[in-house]
């Protein structure tokens, strides 16, 4: 059996948090800059990965703090550590040829459900990030406490927070991504990501992502646990210039790697849909799994729906296997929240030997 993600505790002040992160977690950061060994040649890195951090910097003083943190613990370049957060703008999207993450989410309201409102993923991404990855437990000050999983030295990926906030994130991709926001100028996934889950409402959560200079286009599930009669969820289709947004239909909402709002598929050209035309059917199997079980969605119904095999290894859950640009994509992990009960269930590569989730508390 894979084992679980390890779990790293945060709190202080941002370069405190950042020091005890990258101190705890050295050893897989120094390992996640061998995966991406080959992306971090390319020429110019250091000079684009200072861009970005002046980014950062502009965008959030504090969490360019967390990240000097990260670099000193890890004992690694700052560079270095900006571009394992900056690997998908790095890994040049504007080429149709670039690597995304593979993602199906979906998440049910609390009528599906019975009262919960549960969010999930499976995020489809290198194998190898299996053993780069971890879940942050991160104690705020001055905001929510954060849980998130996500590759060791990046300050977010998938995750949520104790006002009930959560996020999980498709990979997409257009003919003009990078397209007037001033190339490395613009700020990284990971960045916007953490600043969403320090948000203490949905609508702050949503401001976080629309005001954010986007360096890259994903789509980004948002849903903010209350109970019944007082949970919402949104998802948004962004590009660097625009975003496209959608609400649950009969208590569902599911997306996989292509854009689905009407206005969107008016505007943009869907580039990674050709890369991965499976998504279609991902994102619609992941629906119909989910609805079977009517108003009795359970933690079971989302393990069934990440476990389905149709199209393998193009599937769901995905099998490790080559893209027709010679990179290699399996699903890394499954993950299921509750962020009303602050449970969250992770199987990392659910692939080998069945999905065994374990589950982390954001209190306890």
């Amino acid at each position: 059996m894979t084992p679980p993600f390890p779990l790293i505790e945060l709190a202080g002040r941002p370069h405190e948090r950042g020091l005890a992160y990258g101190t705890q977690a050295a050893e897989r950061i120094a390992l996640g800059l061998q995966v991406y060994a080959d992306l971090f040649a390319l020429p110019g890195l250091e000079d684009r990965a200072r861009r970005y951090f002046a980014a950062l910097e502009a965008y959030d003083h504090d969490l360019a703090d967390e990240m000097r943190g990260i670099a000193e613990g890890a004992r690694q370049p700052l560079e270095a550590v900006v571009a394992l957060n900056a690997r998908t703008e790095l890994g040049g999207w504007d080429s149709s040829a670039a690597p995304s993450d593979e993602c199906t989410a979906a998440l049910a309201m609390p009528e599906r459900t019975g009262g919960a409102l549960l969010h999930g993923q499976n995020w489809d991404w290198r194998p190898a990030c299996v053993a780069t990855s971890v879940v942050l437990r991160i104690r705020g000050e001055d905001g929510p406490d954060i849980m998130t999983l996500c590759e060791a030295g990046q300050l977010a990926r998938h995750g949520f927070n104790s006002e009930g906030i959560a996020l999980t994130a498709n990979g997409l991709q257009t003919a003009d991504e990078g397209v007037g926001v001033g190339g490395g100028d613009g700020v990284c996934s990971p960045f916007i990501r953490r600043r969403i889950l320090q948000s203490r409402s949905l609508a702050g959560a949503i401001g976080a992502l629309l005001v954010a200079p986007r360096s890259a286009s994903h789509n980004i599930m948002l849903s903010h646990a209350g109970g019944p009669g007082a949970s919402e969820a949104v998802n948004l289709e962004t590009t660097p210039r625009n975003a496209y947004w959608s609400f649950p239909e009969s208590g569902l909402l599911t997306h996989a790697n292509h854009f689905k709002s009407p206005l969107a598929l008016a505007a943009v050209e869907d580039v990674g849909l050709l890369r991965h035309p499976e998504s279609l059917l991902r994102d619609k199997r992941a629906r119909d799994q989910l609805d079977r079980d009517g108003c009795a969605v359970t933690l079971d119904s989302f393990k069934r729906a990440f476990a389905d095999r149709y199209g393998a290894p193009d599937s769901i859950c995905r099998s490790p296997a080559q893209r027709t640009d010679g990179s290699l994509s399996a699903t890394v992990a499954s993950l299921v929240m509750d962020a009303s009960a602050g449970r969250m269930w992770i199987a990392p590569a659910p692939y080998l030997d069945g999905a065994h989730y374990t589950e982390y508390r954001l209190h306890g």
